[in-house]
C-alpha cells in the first residue's frame, strides 16, 4: 500500500501533467498545481527539488507510452513481420507525439528545464546482445526516452531483425530509425497546427495514424528487407 508522502508525490504529478496540457510549459504555474492536486504551493516542494524538477518529472511520466512502445516493438524481434511491428509502432508514436508536442514546444527555449532533463536522463546503454534479440533494460529510461532513447531502441530493434536475418545486413538501421521517427512526428505535428484537413488535402498524408504509418514503413523499408 503506498504511503501517504507517495500518494500527494502521485497527485501532484498527475495534476502537473494535466496543468501542462492544458497550458503549456510556460503559461503553467505551481499555484495552479497546487489548486489542482488540492494542496499547498509550499508543499510542491516538500516532493520535488523545484518548479524545474516538478515539470522534468511530468514530462518523463508523458514519455512512458513512448518507453512503454519501444520495450514493445524490440520484444517482437522474430515475430510477426518487420512491417507490421514497425507499422504498429510507428502508429502508436503519431499518438504520442501529438500528445507530447503541445507540452514541449516550450521546453525548446527553456534552457535550465533542457539541462535538468539531459542530467536527469541514464545514457543509452550496453550494445544489443548478439542472438538475434535486443535487449529492453539496455535502454534505460528517463525523460528524455523519446527523443533519444526511442531512436536508440528503434535502431536496437533493426538490428536485432538482422541478425535474424529479416533486414539486409548493410542497412542503414540508425538512419531508417530517424527516418520513421521523424515523419511520426511531422504528422503529428502538422496536425496539430494546420489540422487534418490540411494535412490531408495540403501534404497528401493520410489523416488516420495506422495509414501513415502503413504507407511510411513501405516506403523507409523498401530494398531493406531482406
Amino acid at each position: 500500500m503506498p504511503s501517504s508522502s507517495e500518494t500527494t508525490r502521485d497527485r501532484i504529478l498527475a495534476a502537473a501533467i494535466d496543468v501542462i496540457k492544458a497550458r503549456g510549459v510556460v503559461a503553467a504555474t505551481t499555484k495552479e498545481i497546487a489548486r489542482a492536486a488540492g494542496v499547498s504551493e509550499g508543499s510542491l516542494y516538500n516532493h520535488f527539488e523545484n518548479k524545474t524538477a516538478l515539470f522534468g518529472a511530468a514530462l518523463g511520466e508523458v514519455t512512458s507510452a513512448a518507453r512503454t512502445a519501444v520495450m514493445t516493438l524490440i520484444a517482437s524481434a522474430g515475430e510477426a513481420t518487420v512491417p507490421e511491428n514497425l507499422a504498429r509502432f510507428a502508429s502508436e508514436m503519431v499518438r504520442f507525439y501529438a500528445e507530447l508536442l503541445p507540452m514541449t514546444g516550450p521546453v525548446l527555449a527553456d534552457p535550465e528545464l533542457i539541462a535538468w532533463l539531459r542530467t536527469h536522463t541514464p545514457s543509452p546503454g550496453a550494445p544489443p546482445p548478439q542472438d538475434g534479440r535486443a535487449e529492453p533494460g539496455a535502454l534505460g529510461a528517463g525523460a528524455l526516452a523519446g527523443p533519444v532513447l526511442g531512436v536508440a531502441g528503434v535502431t536496437a530493434y533493426l538490428e536485432a531483425e538482422q541478425r535474424n536475418g529479416r533486414i539486409r545486413g548493410d542497412a542503414p538501421t540508425a538512419q531508417l530509425a530517424g527516418a520513421l521517427l521523424g515523419s511520426c512526428q511531422l504528422h503529428a505535428f502538422l496536425t496539430r497546427l494546420a489540422g487534418a484537413d490540411a494535412v490531408t488535402a495540403g501534404a497528401k498524408l493520410p489523416e488516420r495514424p495506422e495509414d501513415h504509418a502503413t504507407g511510411l514503413v513501405d516506403a523507409v523499408m523498401t530494398g531493406h528487407l531482406a
